[in-house]
Protein backbone atom coordinates (compact mmCIF):
# COMPACT_ATOMS: atom_id res chain seq x y z
CA UNK A 1 0.00 0.00 0.00
CA UNK A 2 1.13 3.36 -0.54
CA UNK A 3 2.06 6.41 1.85
CA UNK A 4 0.31 8.89 -0.22
CA UNK A 5 -3.21 9.84 1.47
CA UNK A 6 -5.91 9.64 -1.46
CA UNK A 7 -7.77 12.86 -1.95
CA UNK A 8 -11.58 12.78 -2.40
CA UNK A 9 -11.03 13.75 -5.88
CA UNK A 10 -8.56 10.80 -6.69
CA UNK A 11 -11.21 8.29 -5.01
CA UNK A 12 -13.61 9.65 -7.12
CA UNK A 13 -11.99 9.10 -10.16
CA UNK A 14 -10.45 5.89 -8.87
CA UNK A 15 -14.03 5.02 -8.39
CA UNK A 16 -14.89 4.28 -11.64
CA UNK A 17 -13.07 1.32 -11.99
CA UNK A 18 -14.71 -0.20 -9.19
CA UNK A 19 -18.28 -1.41 -11.36
CA UNK A 20 -15.96 -4.24 -12.66
CA UNK A 21 -15.43 -5.70 -9.72
CA UNK A 22 -18.72 -4.52 -8.03
CA UNK A 23 -21.19 -4.77 -10.86
CA UNK A 24 -24.13 -4.80 -8.56
CA UNK A 25 -22.36 -1.17 -7.26
CA UNK A 26 -25.14 1.77 -7.25
CA UNK A 27 -23.80 4.50 -5.27
CA UNK A 28 -19.96 4.31 -2.59
CA UNK A 29 -20.03 7.22 0.07
CA UNK A 30 -16.95 7.88 1.74
CA UNK A 31 -18.12 9.12 5.61
CA UNK A 32 -16.41 9.42 9.09
CA UNK A 33 -13.46 11.41 9.88
CA UNK A 34 -12.14 11.26 6.82
CA UNK A 35 -15.12 12.34 4.84
CA UNK A 36 -15.21 15.70 7.88
CA UNK A 37 -11.65 15.98 7.64
CA UNK A 38 -10.71 15.03 11.31
CA UNK A 39 -8.50 12.47 10.70
CA UNK A 40 -5.25 10.93 12.88
CA UNK A 41 -2.27 8.53 12.41
CA UNK A 42 -4.94 5.63 13.65
CA UNK A 43 -8.45 6.88 11.41
CA UNK A 44 -9.73 4.38 9.42
CA UNK A 45 -11.66 4.65 6.23
CA UNK A 46 -15.77 4.48 6.58
CA UNK A 47 -17.07 3.53 3.22
CA UNK A 48 -20.88 3.30 2.80
CA UNK A 49 -22.18 1.04 -0.22
CA UNK A 50 -25.49 1.10 -2.12
CA UNK A 51 -26.41 -2.03 -3.93
CA UNK A 52 -29.05 -2.93 -6.71
CA UNK A 53 -30.69 -5.29 -4.67
CA UNK A 54 -31.81 -7.74 -7.53
CA UNK A 55 -28.08 -7.53 -8.93
CA UNK A 56 -26.80 -7.95 -5.95
CA UNK A 57 -28.84 -11.34 -5.16
CA UNK A 58 -28.11 -12.65 -8.51
CA UNK A 59 -24.28 -12.20 -7.93
CA UNK A 60 -24.06 -13.53 -4.44
CA UNK A 61 -25.59 -16.77 -6.28
CA UNK A 62 -22.64 -17.32 -8.14
CA UNK A 63 -20.54 -15.66 -5.42
CA UNK A 64 -21.44 -16.17 -2.21
CA UNK A 65 -18.48 -14.84 -0.88
CA UNK A 66 -18.68 -11.50 -2.31
CA UNK A 67 -19.23 -9.20 0.50
CA UNK A 68 -16.45 -10.60 2.29
CA UNK A 69 -13.98 -9.40 -0.41
CA UNK A 70 -15.69 -5.52 -0.92
CA UNK A 71 -12.72 -3.86 1.49
CA UNK A 72 -9.81 -5.79 0.04
CA UNK A 73 -11.73 -4.36 -3.59
CA UNK A 74 -11.48 -1.25 -2.08
CA UNK A 75 -8.16 -1.46 -0.67
CA UNK A 76 -6.68 -2.21 -3.94
CA UNK A 77 -8.33 0.22 -6.25
CA UNK A 78 -7.72 3.15 -4.25
CA UNK A 79 -4.02 2.01 -2.51
CA UNK A 80 -4.90 2.16 0.97
CA UNK A 81 -4.58 -0.61 3.90
CA UNK A 82 -7.74 -3.02 3.24
CA UNK A 83 -7.93 -4.00 7.54
CA UNK A 84 -8.50 -0.18 8.12
CA UNK A 85 -11.54 -0.34 6.01
CA UNK A 86 -14.93 -0.62 7.19
CA UNK A 87 -18.35 -0.98 5.30
CA UNK A 88 -22.16 0.01 5.75
CA UNK A 89 -24.13 -1.08 3.44
CA UNK A 90 -26.79 1.60 3.28
CA UNK A 91 -29.19 -1.38 2.68
CA UNK A 92 -29.27 -2.93 5.83
CA UNK A 93 -28.07 -0.30 8.17
CA UNK A 94 -29.56 1.60 10.96
CA UNK A 95 -31.83 4.41 10.76
CA UNK A 96 -28.61 7.09 12.67
CA UNK A 97 -25.91 5.82 10.41
CA UNK A 98 -28.03 6.34 7.29
CA UNK A 99 -28.81 10.27 8.81
CA UNK A 100 -24.72 10.52 9.20
CA UNK A 101 -24.23 8.96 6.03
CA UNK A 102 -26.46 11.32 4.20
CA UNK A 103 -25.38 14.47 6.76
CA UNK A 104 -21.44 14.00 6.27
CA UNK A 105 -20.73 11.71 3.59
CA UNK A 106 -18.66 12.65 0.22
CA UNK A 107 -20.37 10.79 -2.91
CA UNK A 108 -17.17 9.16 -4.82
CA UNK A 109 -19.35 6.77 -7.32
CA UNK A 110 -23.30 7.27 -7.93
CA UNK A 111 -24.99 5.49 -10.71
CA UNK A 112 -26.18 8.47 -13.58
CA UNK A 113 -29.37 10.04 -11.70
CA UNK A 114 -29.02 11.69 -8.53
CA UNK A 115 -29.07 8.50 -6.18
CA UNK A 116 -27.58 10.55 -3.20
CA UNK A 117 -29.84 13.34 -3.22
CA UNK A 118 -32.51 10.53 -3.26
CA UNK A 119 -30.77 9.08 -0.38
CA UNK A 120 -30.76 12.30 1.68
CA UNK A 121 -34.57 12.94 0.88
CA UNK A 122 -35.16 9.56 2.35
CA UNK A 123 -33.11 9.38 5.44
CA UNK A 124 -32.17 12.72 7.02
CA UNK A 125 -33.62 12.87 10.18
CA UNK A 126 -34.88 15.87 12.38
CA UNK A 127 -32.97 16.93 15.47
CA UNK A 128 -36.01 15.53 17.34
CA UNK A 129 -36.11 12.27 15.81
CA UNK A 130 -31.98 12.39 16.48
CA UNK A 131 -32.51 12.81 20.11
CA UNK A 132 -35.78 10.33 20.01
CA UNK A 133 -33.67 7.56 19.14
CA UNK A 134 -30.57 8.63 21.48
CA UNK A 135 -32.95 8.56 24.41
CA UNK A 136 -34.42 5.01 23.07
CA UNK A 137 -30.82 3.64 23.12
CA UNK A 138 -29.92 4.92 25.98
CA UNK A 139 -33.10 3.38 27.83
CA UNK A 140 -32.21 0.42 26.62
CA UNK A 141 -28.21 0.24 27.58
CA UNK A 142 -29.83 1.03 31.61
CA UNK A 143 -32.51 -1.65 31.36
CA UNK A 144 -29.83 -4.02 29.91
CA UNK A 145 -27.62 -2.96 32.99
CA UNK A 146 -30.56 -3.58 35.44
CA UNK A 147 -31.05 -6.91 34.04
CA UNK A 148 -27.73 -7.82 34.76
CA UNK A 149 -27.40 -6.02 38.10
CA UNK A 150 -24.85 -3.28 36.94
Amino acid sequence: MQDKIPTIAELRELSLRLLTKIPYLKMLVLFGSRATGNINANSDWDFAVLYDEEKYNLYIQNNPLAAFVIPGILGEIFKINSDKIDIVELNHCSKLIAHFVARDGKVLYEEPGDEFDKFQQRVLLSNTEIKKIEKTKLENIENFLQRWGV
